[in-house]
């Protein structure tokens, strides 16, 4: 009797433990019938090709690799994307194509140009979707916490005004610079407390506690030794003056007039100096904290 009990028992562990393990196997084959599914276009396969081990495999920066770079890969699903040429700010195709395209100096962000127009043109519509897609389920969250009406038509609306790109900002035609340009920037350079953060000398910040979106400590660029993140043409600077960095602590100036925009620009232009900072993740992580301070490029002469 006692060992019937005993394999009767057993049999049943048995049992259980097969229905647990094939529970688990139709599980994990669900996954990945999940996982192929949703690999099935090729943008989403160049997608999980070169971007998933950085930015995750929906966008939202958490890729298996993140927590070994600094500062942290872009999280798509915010809808902030540093660089903007529009108006209000979103991104358009053409920006996010170029941040692949050109990479990101001076952080992990290496630039993607060498895969050639289409696949540029496929993970630029990646990118996109995840951002369209993160938005929305932000509007969805923020309406139901709301109490409000979640109606369809509601929603795309209001994806749709978080999304589309505006008008893009015309920069002014900047001429040669000058001394005098150089020098009136200078001043307005402290009228406009960009010293307060880049510092007088346009040294960056040091332990300010600066931080980004996403609350991570961060720090003003060094107008002399780093590299800047976007183009350095005088357009470009004046852009990222105007529209600001979405995501960043770097804010709008929207009440420059186009004089004072070029001004502006041709002193920041003069404190460049070669060459430039070339930090690990480890030193920039340091930097950032106001651990320790990475020591000044010797110039060239």
């Amino acid at each position: 009797m006692l060992r019937l009990l005993h394999s009767t028992r057993l049999t049943r562990v048995s049992l259980a433990l097969s229905c647990v393990a094939v529970a688990l196997t139709l599980w994990a084959q669900g996954i990945c019938a999940q996982e192929t599914a949703s690999a099935d276009s090729p943008q989403r396969q160049l997608y999980l090709l070169h971007c998933a081990g950085c930015h995750g495999q929906h966008g939202e920066g958490d890729g298996i690799a993140a927590r070994f770079v600094f500062p942290k890969p872009r999280d798509f699903t915010t809808g902030r994307m540093r660089l903007v040429r529009t108006e209000n700010r979103v991104a358009s195709a053409e920006d996010i194509r170029q941040s692949i395209a050109r990479g990101f100096p001076g952080t992990s962000m290496q630039g993607w140009d060498q895969l050639g127009a289409e696949s540029l043109d496929q993970l630029t519509a990646e990118v996109i979707r995840l951002r369209d897609q993160g938005v929305r389920k932000e509007v969805v969250q923020s309406l139901n916490e709301e109490g409000a009406s979640v109606e369809p038509k509601k929603v795309d609306l209001l994806v749709q005004s978080l999304t589309r790109p505006g008008a893009v900002w015309q920069s002014p035609e900047f001429p040669s610079s000058d001394d005098a340009s150089i020098q009136r920037g200078a001043q307005l350079y402290v009228k406009q407390s960009c010293h307060s953060c880049h510092g007088k000398d346009g040294a960056g910040s040091w332990k300010m506690d600066l931080v980004d979106d996403k609350g991570r400590p961060s720090w003003a660029t060094d107008l002399r030794f780093d590299p800047y993140k976007g183009p350095t043409d005088s357009a470009s600077i004046a852009r990222r003056i105007t529209l600001g960095m979405p995501g960043s602590a770097m804010p709008t100036s929207r009440k420059l007039s186009d004089q004072e925009l070029i001004d502006l620009v041709h002193y920041c232009q003069s404190l460049a100096r070669q060459p430039k900072y070339v930090l690990t993740n480890h030193q920039r992580v340091q930097r950032a904290i106001g651990f320790r301070k990475p020591p000044e490029p010797t110039e060239s002469p």
